[in-house]
């Protein structure tokens, strides 16, 4: 796949796309930001819409998207050695100071190493110098383990974006070299470089284990909840406007890793996720509220009465059973849903009480009268 080619699929992705940052580069901070995987799996994902977000938030930093190829186009590209792209300006990623990667599932670490290959990068972290862009990888697998991707980024970013963010700028513009920068990086919380990368320190001949600490947002009564900001038809979502509503869970059922990765339970406010949507309108006829427990939020009803007000479709994403109240499911049911999904995950009271599941079968046969006497017409299990 030759340049050109490239430049005219981004140029025909961005004609049909609504929100996209452009800046010049100048002497902004430059960060290709990479979802290893296809464009139309990358731009479903509210975490790395997010990010794009922040960054180019930043006056001093300009962000560019870099997606992995379509499969055929991927083997052109392989083949023809030719220049990995960013999608805004097409410029090769290599030219970049930065290289930070968006990582959400496991399946996607081969596909880290195809976008560094076609950025023309080393593969490991060792073997790269100062010439090259630092390559930073974050997203929610750094939360679970990220020792299996520390070989091949020169830093690891394990938290939050909005906490990362602004470290990783500030340790731009305080370092004097790329090793004083690795050094700054690695005194930021939820950061480890080189020599921590490991997860190990050795002294007097003895390893010993190096924890490093998330960063996590305590508060988020001053923060913009993290939503829709490029609209296309090409994404999973392509009529939705996702917002996250509340960040954490107070139940903490034992199987559920999201539960206890994003204590404490956080709900951003009411008004800004309800200015969000109403500015996202004419882009969007159906709303997504993201969250493991959305019922956890205090302005719920609220949210979902103005919501219907302006004329959204709404889409839940996890509602607990115990949660569920006749205001609430009314809500739903106006707005159009005509099926729910509950998870009661087992037959048996005691077996919910063993995984911190505390609702009970009468509870369970309660809830699904009430659905049912609404209105809504298919619950799932």
């Amino acid at each position: 796949m030759t340049s050109w080619q490239q430049r005219e699929r981004a140029q025909q992705t961005l004609s049909r796309e609504t929100g996209y940052v452009r800046k010049p580069h100048g002497d902004r901070l430059r960060v290709a930001l990479a979802f290893p995987n296809t464009y139309w799996v990358g731009m479903s994902n509210l975490g790395f819409q997010t990010v794009y977000r922040l960054f180019n938030a930043q006056a001093d930093i300009v962000c560019e998207r870099v997606f992995l190829p379509p499969k055929q186009e991927l083997a052109t590209l392989v083949s023809s050695s030719g220049p990995l792209l960013t999608l805004e300006s097409q410029t090769p990623v290599a030219d970049f100071d930065v290289f930070a990667f968006s990582v959400s599932f496991e399946w996607d670490y081969v596909n880290v190493l195809t976008l560094l290959r076609l950025a023309g990068l080393p593969r490991y972290a060792a073997e790269r110098s100062r010439h090259h862009p630092l390559v930073v990888i974050g997203g929610a697998v750094t939360f679970v383990n990220p020792e299996p991707l520390a070989p091949f980024a020169d830093v690891i970013a394990a938290g939050e974006g909005e906490m990362l963010v602004p470290s990783l700028e500030t340790a731009f513009r305080a370092a004097t070299d790329r090793p004083d920068l690795l050094r700054r990086l690695a005194r930021e919380t939820g950061m480890y470089t080189d020599g921590t990368a490991s997860g190990f320190a050795v002294a007097a001949g003895v390893e010993a284990s190096v924890p490093v600490r998330k960063a996590a947002v305590k508060a988020t009564d001053a923060l913009d909840p993290p939503a829709t900001s490029i609209f296309t038809p090409d994404t999973e979502f392509g009529s939705r406007f996702l917002v996250e509503v509340v960040r954490g869970c107070a139940n903490l059922c034992r199987f559920c890793w999201a539960g206890y990765n994003y204590l404490p339970i956080r709900p951003f406010p009411a008004d800004r996720i309800l200015q969000l949507a109403a500015d996202a309108r004419r882009h969007a006829s159906r709303v997504g509220l993201v969250s493991i427990a959305l019922c956890d939020h205090p302005d719920i009803e609220r949210i979902l009465a103005r919501l219907l007000e302006m004329g959204y479709a709404i889409s839940p994403a996890s509602l607990r059973l115990d949660d569920l109240t006749e205001p609430i499911v009314r809500l739903l049911r106006a707005s159009g849903e005509r099926s729910m999904t509950i998870a009661p995950e087992t037959g048996s009271d005691r077996l919910r009480r063993v995984i911190n599941k505390t609702v009970t079968n009468d509870e369970i046969l309660d809830r699904a009268e009430l659905i049912f006497a609404s209105g809504i017409e298919n619950l799932k299990l």
